[in-house]
C-alpha cells in the first residue's frame, strides 16, 4: 500500500479520522475552503493586475494606432510561447501539490518536506528546459505558424528573447509555492508573488517610460520579479529548516508531532540531490497534466493560427478578450486551489465524505462568483475593452461582441475549474487529460478545421467564442460524471 494512500489515516496510530491538524482544526468546511483561498484569491488579482499592466503598458506606448493594434497581436503571440514554456512546470506543481498534501493529512509530515525538496529540484531543471524551449521556438511560432504581420512578428521576438530566462526562476518558485498550498500554506507563496509581480510592474514602468526600453523593458522587468522571488523564497525556507532543526534537537517529538499539529515546510540546500524515487511519484502524478495542458496548448495554437489570418485587429481584440476573461478567473482558480488542497488533506486523513462535501460546495461558490463576472461583462462590454484597447478602434470593434459570450461559458468554465484542480489534487490526472483531450480536439480541432475548410468566409472571432463556449459545456458535463463515479478516492499518489 502507498503511504500516501487516503487509507493510512484509518490505521495511523493516535489519528482521529477525519480531523485536520494545524490551523484548519477545528474549522467548519465553509470556514477552511475560505481559509485556504483567501490568499489565493489575491494572488490571481495580484497575477491579473501585474499581466494586466503589461499589456496596458504595452499598447499605450504613445505609438500609431496601427502600431498599437500590431503590438497587441504580438502580445497574443507572447502569450501561446509562454504557454508552452511552462507546461512542465505546471506539472511539477501539480504532483507537489497532491503528493504534500495527501502526506500532510495523513500528519506523515517527513514525507511531506521530502516532497517538497524534490520539488525544488525537479522545478529548477524543468525550468532550464523551459527556457531552451520557448527560446529556440520563438522564432518558427511567430514567423509560421501565428502568420502575424513582420512588425507584429518582431515585437513578439524581442519579448521572448529577452524574458525566456524568466523560466528558470519561475520553474523553482511554482513548485516550491504548490508544494508549500499542498501542506496548506497559501499565505507564503502570495508573498513571493507579491514580491515577483510587485517588482515586474515596478520595473517595467521604470525601464519602459524612463529609460525608453519599448516591449524590453517589459520583458526585464518579469525576469527581475521572478529572480528575486526565487532568491528570497530559498533564503526564507531554509532558515524556517534550521528553526525547525534546532527544535527537534531540543525536542526530538517535535519533528512527527509537533504542538501546532502540521510543521511548516522548508527547503535545505544540502539535501538538494535528486532522490529518483520520490521525483517518479512527482513526475507519475504531473506527467499526465504535462501532456494535458501541453495538448490544449497545440490545439489552441490551432485556433489562433486561424485566428491570426483573420488579421492584427481580430487576434489583438482575441488577446485582449482573454485579458479581460482572466479577471473572472480571480475567484474560480482560488476556490479551485482551495479544493485541490482540501481534497487531498482529507483523503489523506481517511474522511473521503468531507472531500466530496469540499468539491460539492467549491461547486457552487465559483459558479456563484463567475457566473455574477459574466452578467457584468454583458452589460458593460465596451467599458472593458477600452481599458486595453487603446486609440484602436478595430481592436473595440472586434472585442465588444466576444465579451458578451461570456454570459454563456462563465458558469460551465467555473464549474470545470473546480472539478479539474479537485481531480488533480487527488492524483486524478489522467482522466481529467482525457477529457480535455477529447472535448477539446473535438470542438476546437475537428470542427473548427471543418468550419474553416468548407466555409471560411463565415468565420468570425464571436462565433469561434461560441464554438469555445460549446467545448467548455461539453468538459463540465464530462468531469461532473468523474467526480459523481468516486474513483477519484482510490487513486494512489
Amino acid at each position: 500500500m502507498s503511504t500516501g494512500d487516503g487509507r493510512y489515516g484509518a490505521i495511523r496510530s493516535g489519528m482521529s479520522r477525519g480531523r485536520l491538524t494545524g490551523r484548519l482544526a477545528g474549522m467548519s468546511l465553509p470556514r477552511q475552503i475560505m481559509t485556504i483561498a483567501f490568499w489565493p484569491l489575491l494572488e490571481q488579482v495580484l497575477s491579473f493586475i501585474a499581466s494586466s499592466i503589461s499589456l496596458f503598458i504595452a499598447t499605450h506606448m504613445g505609438t500609431p494606432r496601427e502600431v498599437t493594434t500590431q503590438i497587441a497581436a504580438g502580445m497574443g503571440a507572447i502569450g501561446s510561447i509562454f504557454f508552452l514554456g511552462f507546461v512542465m512546470q505546471g506539472a511539477v506543481s501539480m504532483g507537489a501539490t497532491a503528493i504534500v498534501s495527501r502526506m500532510t493529512g495523513a500528519r506523515r509530515f517527513g514525507e511531506a518536506q521530502h516532497a517538497a525538496d524534490q520539488a525544488a529540484v525537479l522545478g529548477l531543471v524543468v525550468g532550464a528546459l523551459s527556457f531552451l524551449v520557448m527560446y529556440f521556438s520563438a522564432d518558427t511560432l511567430v514567423r509560421d505558424v501565428f502568420r502575424l504581420t513582420p512588425e507584429a512578428q518582431d515585437y513578439a521576438r524581442r519579448f521572448v528573447f529577452a524574458a525566456a530566462p524568466t523560466a528558470i526562476f519561475s520553474g523553482l518558485v511554482f513548485a516550491v509555492n504548490s508544494a508549500l498550498r499542498g501542506a496548506g500554506d497559501t499565505r507564503l507563496p502570495f508573498m513571493m508573488m507579491l514580491v515577483a509581480d510587485g517588482l515586474n510592474m515596478a520595473a517595467s514602468l521604470v525601464l519602459v517610460y524612463g529609460f525608453g526600453m519599448s516591449i524590453e523593458g517589459l520583458a526585464i522587468g518579469m525576469t527581475l520579479g521572478f529572480a528575486a522571488a526565487a532568491l528570497i523564497l530559498v533564503c526564507l525556507l531554509e532558515r524556517r529548516r534550521r528553526r525547525r532543526l534546532r527544535a527537534a534537537q531540543a525536542s526530538p517529538a517535535a519533528e512527527e508531532s509537533p504542538p501546532g499539529g502540521t510543521p511548516e515546510l522548508g527547503l535545505s540546500l544540502a539535501d538538494f540531490r535528486p532522490d529518483f524515487s520520490m521525483i517518479r511519484r512527482i513526475v507519475d502524478i504531473g506527467l499526465p497534466q504535462s501532456f494535458e495542458v501541453f495538448g490544449m496548448w497545440a490545439i489552441q495554437l490551432y485556433c489562433l493560427s486561424v485566428i491570426s489570418r483573420l488579421g492584427d485587429g481580430v487576434f489583438g481584440a482575441h488577446t485582449i478578450a482573454i485579458r479581460i476573461e482572466s479577471l473572472s478567473f480571480l475567484p474560480g482558480f482560488a476556490i479551485g486551489t482551495a479544493s485541490a488542497s482540501l481534497v487531498g488533506l482529507h483523503l489523506g486523513a481517511g474522511s473521503v465524505r468531507t472531500a466530496f462535501q469540499v468539491i460539492r460546495r467549491c461547486l457552487v461558490y465559483s459558479i456563484c462568483f463567475m457566473g455574477a463576472m459574466g452578467v457584468l461583462f454583458f452589460i458593460f462590454p465596451a467599458f472593458f475593452v477600452q481599458i486595453f484597447a487603446g486609440n484602436s478602434s478595430d481592436l473595440l470593434e472586434a472585442g465588444v461582441p466576444v465579451v458578451r459570450v461570456f454570459l454563456l461559458c462563465e458558469p460551465f468554465f467555473a464549474a470545470a475549474i473546480v472539478m479539474k484542480m479537485s481531480l488533480r489534487g487527488a492524483g486524478d490526472t489522467r482522466r481529467v487529460m482525457w477529457v480535455t483531450y477529447g472535448s477539446m480536439g473535438f470542438f476546437r480541432l475537428f470542427v473548427l478545421w471543418c468550419w474553416n475548410h468548407f466555409s471560411p468566409e463565415t468565420l468570425n472571432l464571436t462565433w469561434i467564442w461560441v464554438l469555445l463556449s460549446v467545448d467548455m459545456v461539453a468538459q463540465t458535463l464530462l468531469l461532473y460524471r468523474f467526480v459523481i463515479d468516486k474513483k477519484w478516492i482510490r487513486r494512489k499518489v
